[in-house]
């Protein structure tokens, strides 16, 4: 029985059972007061640490019950010094675009538009064909054999054409390599298969059904004076001051996104911690909206893949995770190299988005955001548990 539970059952007694139902309720709040303490002070700390400028948490129960804790802490941009970071401020979430790429491949999978284990090099022929035996699943799961990156922003190839030629290092299926190349195949995948560009896609079969208003894409041609003047507003968390971009705020960080105009199915969506939390309430929910089939959903969230990645989500890795010891090894999600990140634990039905700037005004801290990322998680979890 929780605490709550605790304190009711003894409310409507008299005399020494009153009194212990108001220790009760003293010990509760003092309990849950601590651990939220916790919480913001390790977000304060690694704002004055530099892990990052600043940062928005944002912690969601998902059965029904909204925003368990939401914090703002630090400053959007730290060189020059921008203002307040708010719960509202819009962030570059990097890599996590890569949970709606696989959602939207999903929704087309539901659509039987393609097939999971479809043979990629049939869609994309005459091109591709050094894909042959990759499939959707293997794209999803970074299972492609294609390696983890490539520079192709340096190159006159246009970036998707780059991609399609890249031979494979393995053999589908044989290993798991992180690979945002798997996903620029990925974007031409979904193309050709569906007649529509990757950003009526995503606009049509997610986030407008979604209702997701604040989430999209962003154009890449302001230059560091439309950057400072984003700063001035405080409506965008900044990232890097890219030695020949400039000051980056409101636009891509990515280069190979960037170089792609800012669209991409590995990068370059922008959201707020609320609509990444209502993204992630809308997955639980997926078989109720009729958004997904549960047999899809079920499959992506089915549990412990060592570490790998299940239909585009990632899992809780056997030794050190950025999830950290505390949410459920069930627990499912994905990072972002600019600071962000979203888990969600099924045992506990939460969805744990943080945002952060970690790379501005530079990408140097890596190991900062390592180390704190698990902190944070096992902070956020003793606070939910002393909330039961």
């Amino acid at each position: 029985m929780g605490t709550a539970s605790r304190i009711l059952r003894f409310r409507w007694e008299r005399g020494s059972a009153w009194t212990l139902a108001r220790g009760w309720l003293s010990f509760a709040r003092h309990r849950l007061s601590a651990s939220y303490a916790a919480v913001e002070a390790l977000l304060q700390r690694g704002a004055k640490e530099g892990v990052f400028s600043g940062a928005v948490l944002r912690v969601e129960g998902l059965r029904g019950t909204g925003a368990l804790l939401e914090l703002a802490v630090g400053r959007v941009s730290s060189l020059p010094s921008g203002p307040a970071m708010q719960p509202s401020t819009l962030f570059d979430i990097a890599s996590l675009t890569k949970l709606f790429s696989a959602t939207l491949s999903l929704r087309l999978v539901a659509a039987e538009v393609l097939e999971l284990d479809v043979d990629v090099s049939h869609v994309l022929a005459p091109q591709g064909q050094q894909l042959r035996g990759v499939t959707l699943r293997n794209l999803l799961e970074h299972r492609s054999g294609l390696p983890a990156w490539r520079p192709y922003f340096e190159s006159s190839v246009p970036v998707r054409e780059a991609a399609l030629l890249e031979p494979l290092e393995a053999p589908p299926g044989s290993r798991h390599c992180y690979s945002d190349v798997g996903f620029l195949v990925l974007m031409e995948l979904l193309e050709r298969a569906s007649g529509r560009s990757f950003r009526e896609l995503m606009e049509q079969e997610v986030l407008v059904p979604l209702g997701l208003v604040e989430v999209g894409y962003r154009p890449v041609n302001g230059g560091e004076s439309a950057a400072l003047q984003r700063i001035a507003m405080g409506r965008f968390a900044a990232t890097e001051q890219c030695p020949y971009r400039g000051l980056l705020c409101g636009e891509v960080h990515d280069d190979n996104t960037w170089a792609m105009g800012g669209v991409a199915a590995h990068a370059g969506l922008f959201a707020s911690a609320e609509q990444v939390a209502a993204f992630a309430r809308a997955w639980w929910q997926a078989p109720e909206l009729s958004f997904l089939p549960a047999e899809l959903r079920d499959q992506a969230w089915s549990g412990s893949a060592a570490g790998g990645h299940i239909l585009g989500w990632d899992t809780v890795s056997s030794g050190t995770s950025s999830a950290g010891q505390q949410l459920s090894r069930r627990s499912h999600g994905h990072l972002g190299f600019t600071g962000t990140s979203l888990w969600v634990d099924p045992e506990r039905a939460i969805a744990v988005v943080l945002l952060s700037n970690r790379v501005h005004p530079e990408r140097g801290n890596g190991a900062a955001i390592r180390r704190f990322r698990p902190q944070l998680h096992d902070a956020v979890a003793e606070f939910v548990d002393r909330m039961q």
